[in-house]
């Protein structure tokens, strides 16, 4: 063969008809892209596996540790049923005693309600086969096994419009349904509902057979990371108003029944005036359902039960009239370029929030004073906070005060003077003296709050009980910044008023001031229903140390306070509402002074000077278990600590996502933590789920300690059923404006009602061995803006309104756990505001558990940091990655290891009071085992492995054998006795042909 000569290659690829010879390059270079490609995934799963190891084997639903040699005897904490069914059947009847209690009647004319056994029903509005069960986000629920309305309301004997459900089920209505966006915020909300031009003539005909009555739904819903809106949407009205489409079929329901029943699946207020044009007979609020919730709605229709809720939020007809609102939104510092440190927010409002703002403003109309202006409490409250109706009537009588010490003990007899049984609620009012020296010191004054309730037992017709409420006198105080520092209580008279709601108990207030409807009220009040109580002299002294430890009370928050960057600022005040109305701060977008923005800036500086600490000691005892029980501040808890390593503290206080790693050295479990606050779930991060129960918002509504003591022990149950010990609940921020989009997570737009259940729920969890994580710690009132958005209040409404639930739940219930928000007070992210998390917490409520921060798993939370955390009093971080806030051994310093075993003990003091603890006995250890899913990954990255090894070893023998197949054709050589490919009887001669050799080299390339 001549050299010249082209060998010509028989070949199976082509390209346009044509053998492609390109083949034998790219063939080779894609399989090495193929085994880079593969490379690089199986680094990636095996990074992100070895980083995320926990967060996966709670996904999955298995453990990384178990304890050994464990003493079935030794059981801390035991469960009240004989077996999971008994177990989920109680709790999910729970679920539905929740909205018994909870379902809210607003609107009752000519006594539409109830309706009579077994009545036909048409059930109206996409939201009927759609309910809301709860909201988005951790504190979503398994609803895989939820009760629908319509069969609920089958099984109680209604007979139900089966044209008219198919039609949102299956038929045209089945295309609309309301839209959210995500737990991570993503997306949009939209009402959706069914056009009435949609609906058919069989439909409408249909109204005829099942016309005793219509149902219609409305709902509304929020979620984590969104907010809902404030502006207006596609529909032409905002969210929280009735769409027209919405309008328009009830408006269908009214001119085709006689009887129409609105169900508000909503857990946020709604607007509701345009429901007076409608004809609709009654209206109840129902919130969300839960699992079990829906069973509880036949019940209500038909007087099976005798509604007993009371709102927790004021119903506005505009909403937007709330002074929060006005500052509620997304705002911007504009010369900030710190790391998710470009947000803000100002509670302008104060302690206005709610009620306090709709009744203070209404009494000074009345009062004629504090420059009201143009304000008419009937066109903007349509129902005041606490209302809601019965199918009977109650009437209170001998309303008395007691001098009890420490507290005030106030009684009342209440009658059930109706025609069926009932539960009613007596709720009571304090007004505080409103001074000169408060106008002067900038100390605001709600013209009344809540101090304390009771709800009655079930009340037979002419049946009377006489029920107690004690309230404490320390309730008396408020907080005075700007004057003596600390708490007081003013000079003058203290008003204590029973009511139905906030707006009876003040008129009561203002009928024992001799105000008559002739001065301006909408109603004369009842004097009798009132207490007075004179103070002679402020008082700055009695609460100016903590009831709880005896420290010292003093200013912590003075740098939340805007006033620390603009001292010009003006909180909203009762001495002047038309002056002070709150204005958006700096128009939305701040040119922050130098002094804040540097204030941004993270200190790493350590909480402790030590320069030399003890590790893997000898002292004291050596297993977690020798010390259940002991104090607190016994010694033996800092010996424990003192025997770990610096890699164990390290693995226990920075890995706490949805677990705390087990401690072989002390002999200290691991954990299963999981949200959420209306049930252990399973929606966000796998493994096993509890009952969903109806959320915060419907247990508030039913003011009845006992309820929330239910659902707190029904929690501990679940615990120790599913072996989940830490809860990230329940949630107790407060409904600061009513577009909050985790309204349902938090109980209600006070902080007494929210504080007393939350306490009554967090005692009766932790009676199984739970540890309650109480959140978002503090002022996370919004979910706009929660990561890293600098928060700013004045210290009177931050200690007043935002901490007192979780003061509550520490100081009575001696709650284990609390979680801090995501969000920054002031300039500091509030996990790393000693203020916030060491002198207020520890100092002032006593409190002894662990804090651990909201979740920063992710590097997107760089705003905060471990050593800030630590040295402010943080003890363990949401952090499922096992290298993230890894410190390297220069940083971890001598002082910064006293601050991590500071943290460790708390969290080892919280498990070792947990039922993590259950089968520990004296003898018993633990010991890090690989979950199973970890053995399957690395056989499949074993596989994996082979194969880009094999695919490197085909290209580059392909590579090779082609260099050698060119470097014969160039020699004119006989073929290589190991050319791949070629027929057993090689060619003779080079001089042969390429071309001649019939099949030489088959049909294939020669690395095939």
């Amino acid at each position: 063969m001549s050299r010249n000569a082209t060998p010509k290659l028989k070949m199976r690829f082509k390209k346009n008809g044509k053998p492609y010879k390109g083949w034998f390059i790219v063939w080779p270079i894609l399989t090495y892209l193929l085994a880079l490609l593969l490379t690089v995934i199986l680094v990636a799963v095996m990074v992100l596996t070895g980083s995320y190891a926990n967060l996966i084997t709670s996904f999955a639903g298995q453990v990384n540790s178990e304890i050994t040699n464990p003493d079935e005897s030794a059981a801390y904490f035991a469960s009240d049923y004989s077996s999971d069914a008994e177990r989920q059947e109680a709790n999910r009847e729970i679920g539905t005693d929740i909205m018994r209690e909870g379902v809210t009647l607003l609107q009752n004319d000519d006594d539409t309600l109830p309706l009579a056994m077994g009545a036909r029903l048409s059930v109206f509005g996409q939201g009927s086969v759609d309910l809301i069960h709860g909201g988005g986000g951790a504190g979503s629920i398994d609803v895989s096994n939820a009760d629908t309305l319509i069969d609920s309301l089958k099984e109680d004997g209604f007979a139900v419009n089966p044209t008219l459900t198919d039609f949102y089920e299956n038929g045209a209505g089945k295309d609309y349904r309301r839209v959210l966006p995500g737990e991570t915020g993503v997306g949009s909300f939209a009402v959706n509902e069914v056009p009435v031009s949609v609906y058919t003539d069989e439909v409408k005909a249909s109204f005829a057979d099942y016309g005793d009555a219509a149902v219609v739904v409305i709902g509304r819903s929020g979620s984590e990371s969104s907010d809902l809106p404030i502006g207006t949407l596609e529909s032409g009205v905002e969210y929280l108003q009735l769409d027209p489409d919405e309008l328009d079929m009830i408006n269908m329901a009214c001119e085709n029944f006689d009887k129409v029943v609105v169900l508000l699946n909503t857990q946020n207020p709604v607007e509701l005036g345009p429901l007076a044009d409608t004809g609709v007979g009654a209206v109840a609020w129902v919130g969300a359902f839960g699992e079990t919730g829906a069973n509880a709605i036949g019940e209500l229709l038909d007087g099976s039960i005798n509604p007993s809720g009371h709102l927790v939020d004021t119903f506005a007809y505009d909403l937007d009239s709330a002074p929060s609102v006005v500052n509620t939104g997304d705002y911007t510092i504009a010369n900030s370029d710190v790391t998710s440190g470009d947000k803000y927010m100002v509670y302008a409002e104060g302690i206005y929030v709610g009620y306090r703002y709709y009744e203070t403003r209404y009494e000074d109309m009345v009062l004629n004073q504090g420059n009201v202006g143009d304000f008419d409490y009937g066109e903007l409250v349509q129902y005041p906070f606490g209302y809601g109706m019965s199918y009977t009537d109650f009437d209170w009588s001998d309303f008395a005060m007691r001098d009890a010490g420490d507290s005030y003990e106030f009684t009342t007899t209440v009658t059930n003077t109706g025609d069926v049984a009932g539960k009613d609620v007596v709720q009571l009012y304090m007004q505080s003296p409103y001074t000169d020296y408060d106008k002067a010191n900038g100390i605001e004054k709600s013209a009344v709050e809540l101090v304390g309730y009771a709800k009655t037992d079930t009340l037979e017709p002419g049946e009377s009980q006489t029920v107690t409420v004690t309230v404490a006198k320390e309730s008396m105080k408020a907080y005075d910044a700007d004057g003596a520092g600390t708490y007081i209580v003013d000079a003058g008279d203290y008003y204590f008023a029973a009511g139905t709601d906030a707006h009876a108990a003040l008129n009561n207030v203002l009928a024992a001031k001799g105000k008559t409807t002739a001065d301006g009220m909408d109603a004369d009040g009842n004097a009798a229903m009132t207490a007075k109580v004179t103070v002679a002299e402020l008082d700055t002294a009695t609460y100016a140390t903590s009831v709880a430890t005896g420290e010292t009370i003093e200013n912590q928050f003075d740098d939340v306070d805007i006033r620390a960057y603009d001292d010009s600022f003006t909180y909203l005040s009762r001495s002047d509402w038309t002056g002070t109305w709150p204005e958006v701060y700096a128009d939305g977008e701040w040119t922050a002074p130098q002094e804040f923005v540097d204030a941004l800036e993270i200190d790493t500086t350590p909480g402790s000077d030590a320069t030399e600490v003890t590790t893997e000691g000898t002292e004291g005892p050596s297993k977690v278990v020798e010390m259940i029980g002991e104090d607190y501040d016994d010694e033996g808890w800092m010996q424990l600590v003192e025997r770990m390593s610096v890699d164990d503290i390290d693995s226990l206080v920075r890995n706490g996502g949805y677990t705390t790693n087990a401690i072989e050295s002390i002999s200290l479990p691991g954990t299963i933590d999981k949200d959420g606050p209306a049930g252990i779930s399973s929606t966000l991060v796998g493994g096993a789920s509890g009952t969903g129960f109806p959320p915060e918002v419907v247990i508030a509504a039913t003011w009845n300690d006992e309820l929330a003591e239910r659902f707190g022990n029904a929690i501990g149950e679940d615990s120790l059923a599913l072996g989940v010990a830490g809860w990230y609940g329940p949630a107790a921020n407060i409904h600061r404006s009513p577009y909050g989009g985790r309204a349902f997570e938090y109980f209600s737009e006070d902080p007494m009602l929210s504080g007393q259940l939350t306490a009554k729920i967090v005692a009766a969890a932790q009676a199984k061995g739970v540890i309650p994580f109480l959140k978002h710690f503090v002022v996370n009132d919004q979910e706009t803006n929660r990561a890293g958005g600098a928060m700013f209040a004045n210290e009177q409404s931050v200690r007043d309104i935002y901490l007192k639930p979780f003061e509550t739940a520490i100081r009575d219930a001696d709650c284990m756990g609390l979680m801090t928000s995501m969000n920054r007070i002031g300039a500091r992210w509030s996990g790393g505001h000693k203020g916030l998390m060491t002198n207020v917490i520890r100092g002032e409520w006593g409190f002894e558990g662990m804090a651990i921060t909201d979740q920063t798993s992710f590097p997107n939370f760089g705003y905060s940091d471990l050593r800030e955390g630590l040295a402010a009093g943080t003890d363990l971080w949401l952090n499922s990655s096992s290298t993230l806030w890894k410190l390297s051994d220069e940083e971890m310093t001598p002082a910064v290891q006293a601050d991590f075993q500071r943290a460790a003990k708390n969290v080892v003091y919280a498990i070792a009071n947990s039922n993590a603890m259950n089968t520990m006995g004296v003898d018993s250890g633990v010991k890090h085992i690989t979950p199973i899913w970890q053995k399957w990954l690395w056989g499949i990255e074993v596989v994996v492995s082979l194969l880009i090894i094999g695919l490197v070893f085909l290209a580059t023998r392909g590579v090779i054998r082609r260099h050698r197949w060119r470097k014969w054709v160039k020699a004119g050589s006989p073929l290589p006795d190991s050319t791949v490919g070629m027929d057993a009887a090689a060619p003779a001669s080079a001089s042969q042909s390429v071309a001649d050799m019939p099949s030489a080299l088959g049909d294939q390339p020669p690395t095939a």
